[in-house]
């Protein structure tokens, strides 16, 4: 994506440049057709001054009013269809600035996500598509118009006297040329502005999406503190902006009212040296308001334009990072029949980190199921992780039926992975299309199969709309074994031959976690499977154990061989031996 706004909205243009060139047509007839007032007034005005009193001049002044009001008609007509030509262009060009921007955010890796805050990104993309719309009315009315408005009048000048029209030229570009180098530099100043509104708008939402944190903590006096900061950052911004903007504003006020002034005593010179007529003077006069108003509206646009392309670059600076993970070109998809996944001399550290994997080897057969144990930060989500590929590796490879998987699109390797997380996220839809989630063109009986499957059906009828119930944003208005289930759930429908439990049975209760280790088993046969898990009852159903310190594989072996090895694994064994013990005490 690029990052110059000039470049971004060019994107878009040149795909509709029949509609441009349109409105363009329109906006230059439309203003011919309104000078056409001014030029039949200057020539009453001639006409009056030179002629006698009667019927032959009353005759001309008929049609000349005649050609006023055609003039006028066929500008009204021209209006309408420029409004027609609106109605079309923009929402076609918005929707593609949208959907790009939608696309182009989720392409980011995780860490893009783990980075920036949801509120943040989704504020920058909301500023984007506002400002987008913005620039295309100030564009066309602050800019296109006065343009093509200015050249018209200096035709219709041209047409009273050359070296006229010349004067009024040189001196307007003059003029232009230096507004536009003042007004350029308040863009760094409405950029940071606009950086500084996405963070407070970051803030604001990161806040109320952890209420119940807050109110658990009692600390809302706190988040009104650290919003309220970084509002005032964003005021502060502001009124710097509004400061500067103030002392362009007044020095352009200045060089404009002389330019006027000056524009004016030109045409009493040239009337003074009989270069003009007293219509020409009416002509050039009534011309030189239209063109204080244009250059006025370019003053203004210039202003509020710098401010657009400010929050646009803004933004652009944010989404354009270069994505992390890519697909190569002309990738194939995975073509997984055994599921055979082949970890070799994996090497893997996160940002300004050292180190976690270095020359890390596994392979896990086609059908096994492993389970992966170890302290925290030992490597065990980001294993997994690394095998979905949301994050690249440094060194070495993962194969998945001798496929390289950074050799594959990224979409076909996904949807041959299902992954239960210990914390599943869920959408503020309903029951039915959280599930369906797992496979889009599953029938309803498909859905109910798959939550039966996962002990979940029973509690949904129970619930006020069934499976159309909305389980609300990230699925607060569940239990954390509501919400657990919901996600086999949705991993049966999606039959994947690789299976993934992040600590998939963590958030249940104990009859909760009876009946999904049930549903597992099923789940479970046929497909390689990698649980990363501390619960006995999930570690006893697998093939071979491994255990994981620093990134490395410290023992790996059957739960009955590794109980009498009494190494690693026996003291996380009596730990939860101790733990259960103790709660059932």
């Amino acid at each position: 994506m690029e990052t110059s706004v000039t470049a971004f909205l060019w994107k878009y243009t040149k795909k509709l440049k029949i509609w441009c060139f349109l409105i363009i047509i329109t906006f230059a007839l439309a203003t011919v057709l309104g000078r056409m007032f001014n030029y039949f007034s200057a020539e009453m005005v001639d006409l009056i001054s030179s002629a006698p009193t009667n019927a032959e001049t009353l005759h001309k002044l008929l049609i000349l009013s005649g050609g006023i009001f055609v003039a006028i008609s066929f500008q009204s007509l021209v209006e309408i269809a420029q409004r027609l030509i609106n109605v079309r262009f923009l929402p076609y060009y918005l929707s593609k600035v949208s959907r790009d921007l939608f696309s182009h955010a989720h392409k980011h890796s995780s860490s893009f996500f783990a980075e920036e805050m949801a509120g943040n990104i989704a504020g920058k993309i909301k500023n984007i598509i506002n400002n987008t719309e913005q620039a295309y009315f100030h564009i066309l009315y602050g800019l296109l118009s006065p343009i093509l408005s200015f050249c018209i009048n200096i035709v219709f000048i041209y047409m009273v006297n050359v070296k006229l029209a010349f004067c009024f030229t040189g001196v307007t570009l003059l003029f232009a040329v230096l507004m536009i180098w003042l007004k350029r530099k308040l863009i760094p100043f409405s950029e940071r502005k606009n950086k500084l509104s996405s963070e407070a708008t970051g803030v604001m939402v990161d806040s109320i999406t952890n209420s119940d944190l807050v109110k658990n903590f009692s600390n809302y006096l706190y988040e009104k503190h650290r919003y309220y900061n970084s509002v005032n950052k964003m005021m502060k911004a502001l009124r710097t902006e509004e400061l500067k903007s103030s002392k362009i504003d007044y020095a352009v006020k200045v060089v404009f009212d002389i330019m006027t002034v000056s524009f004016i005593l030109l045409v009493f010179y040239f009337w003074y040296a009989q270069n003009i007529s007293i219509g020409g003077v009416v002509l050039v006069l009534s011309l030189i308001s239209s063109m204080i108003h244009v250059v006025a509206n370019i003053s203004m646009f210039t202003t509020r334009f710098v401010q657009i392309v400010g929050a646009i670059r803004d933004g652009l600076k944010l989404l354009a990072r270069p994505y992390e993970v890519t697909d190569k070109p002309g990738a194939p998809a995975i073509n997984v029949s055994e599921a055979d996944i082949r970890i070799n001399n994996l090497n893997y550290h996160y940002k300004n980190a050292k180190a976690l994997f270095q020359d890390f080897s596994l392979h896990i057969k086609p059908g096994e199921k492993i389970g992966l144990v170890g302290h925290s930060g030992s490597g065990k989500s980001t294993l997994v992780r690394l095998l979905s590929r949301y994050y690249d590796i440094q060194g070495g490879e993962i194969l998945i039926d001798g496929q390289n998987i950074a050799d594959v699109t990224q979409d076909s390797l996904r949807r041959n992975i299902a992954l239960i997380p210990q914390d599943p996220s869920l959408f503020h839809r309903s029951i039915m299309e959280n599930i369906r989630y797992g496979r889009l063109s599953a029938t309803d009986e498909e859905v109910y199969e798959a939550a039966r499957k996962a002990y979940c059906h029973e509690f949904i009828l129970k619930m006020p709309q069934g499976y159309n119930s909305k389980v609300g944003e990230r699925g607060v208005m569940l239990s954390g074994g509501e919400r657990q289930r919901i996600a086999i759930a949705r991993a049966i429908l999606k039959a994947a031959p690789i299976l993934i439990l992040d600590e998939a049975t963590s958030a249940l209760d104990s009859e909760s976690e009876h009946y999904i280790q049930e549903s597992l088993k099923e789940l479970m046969k046929g497909k390689t499977v990698i649980a990363v898990a501390h619960r006995l009852s999930t570690l006893k159903e697998m093939d071979r154990i491994v255990v994981m310190d620093n990134g490395k594989i410290v023992e790996t072996g059957t739960h009955e061989a590794l109980i009498r090895k009494k190494g690693a694994y026996f003291g996380f064994y009596n730990m939860q031996v101790s733990g259960f013990i103790g709660e059932t005490q």
